[in-house]
Formats: structure tokens, C-alpha cells, sequence
């Protein structure tokens, strides 16, 4: 008799850890699925941009510097260094190439993006996502980027678009180097040519 009421505490004490390890995995995996689910909600929010005009005027002193991609990758660092950069980098080689990591369900995963450059009628930038590595995760780029968005804490200048597959770089919100302004003229990969019309803040 007393061998059979231990033999039933024990059953029902391995009944309870089982159970509360049961809730508890489920909690878990209920919390990461919401906690996913609101990210990626705020991140598919439309986007509303505004190809903004230069704060150069007439008035101030201007001319114009030709770039190679050895100087825009400097230049690229030189922002990037400047701000929060969320462990994302910019390359400029045959594309433009953006590598960082992001975390879906909370497993960790690296990519490679490749961007092609575009001007707006502003002097501003559109980068368009053309094609992603990432390993084994068959991600869809629109995706990522809401991944991108949700997790990475961009500077003012950078809009990440997902639903376009775009990053929209406002030069007008550039911060100032060495009391200089930039606004894009021309972008040419395939010449290694890149223009930027640059005013001097007094």
C-alpha cells in the first residue's frame, strides 16, 4: 500500500514537470510567433517618400567631384562609422553589395544583397534590390528587408522601402563633412564614375 501511494506521487510529480515544461515551451514559442508577428507587422506598413530637394541654393559656393568606388566605399565607411550601422555594410564593387545579419524566429542568419543605383530627379538615391544570397533559407527579398527594417535602427537618411525592394538614400538629410554638402549628379558603375555636387557651409 505504501509502495503504491509513492509509486503515485511520483507519477504525479513527473506529470506536473512534464506539464509545466509543456506550458512553458508553448509560451515561448507563442511569444516569439507574436513578437515576429508585430515586427514584421510594423515593418510592412507603407512608407511614404519624399524625393526631397538639396539645401544647396543658387547662392552658395559649389563644384562639382568625380568619385571612384575605392572613395565611395571610404566615404560609405565614413557614414556608416558615423551612426548605429546595425552590423550592416556597404560595398561598392561590379554592384553595390549590402551584408549584415538578421534573425527570424530567433535563429540568426547572414546575407548578401545586391543593389543597383538609381538618381532621382533631386540628386537623391534609390538603391533597388536585385538578388540575395543567404545560405540555405529560401527567403524572398521582400522578407529580409522587413527583417532589415524591423531590427536595424536606420539613420534619418536611409528609408528602407520592403515592399519595393528599395533603400531610399535622402542626400538633402546628409550630415554635413567638414562643412560640406552633397547632392548626386551622376552614377555610373560600369565607368567607375560617380558625381556629387558638393556646396561649402559657412
Amino acid at each position: 500500500m505504501v509502495n503504491e501511494t509513492l509509486k503515485n506521487k511520483t507519477t504525479s510529480i513527473k506529470i506536473r514537470k512534464k506539464s509545466i515544461w509543456f506550458w512553458l515551451f508553448w509560451a515561448l514559442l507563442i511569444g516569439l510567433i507574436t513578437t515576429a508577428s508585430v515586427s514584421f507587422y510594423e515593418a510592412s506598413r507603407p512608407v511614404k517618400l519624399t524625393d526631397s530637394a538639396s539645401k544647396i541654393t543658387k547662392s552658395d559656393t559649389t563644384f562639382d567631384v568625380s568619385m571612384n568606388k575605392k572613395q565611395i566605399n571610404a566615404l560609405t565607411a565614413h557614414y556608416l562609422n558615423e551612426t548605429d550601422n546595425g552590423g550592416y555594410t556597404f560595398k561598392v564593387d561590379k554592384q553595390i553589395m549590402m551584408y549584415g545579419s538578421a534573425k527570424f524566429l530567433g535563429q540568426k542568419f547572414n546575407f548578401g544583397m545586391a543593389l543597383d543605383p538609381e538618381l532621382t530627379t533631386n540628386g537623391n538615391i534609390i538603391l533597388k534590390a536585385k538578388s540575395l544570397a543567404i545560405g540555405n533559407l529560401p527567403l524572398p527579398i521582400k522578407t529580409v528587408m522587413k527583417f532589415i527594417r524591423s531590427s536595424y535602427k536606420a539613420p534619418k537618411y536611409v528609408t528602407i522601402v520592403p515592399n519595393k525592394k528599395e533603400i531610399f538614400i535622402d542626400m538633402s538629410k546628409l550630415p554635413t563633412i567638414q562643412g560640406m554638402r552633397f547632392q548626386a549628379k551622376e552614377i555610373n558603375m560600369d565607368e567607375d564614375k560617380f558625381v556629387f555636387k558638393i556646396s561649402l557651409v559657412v
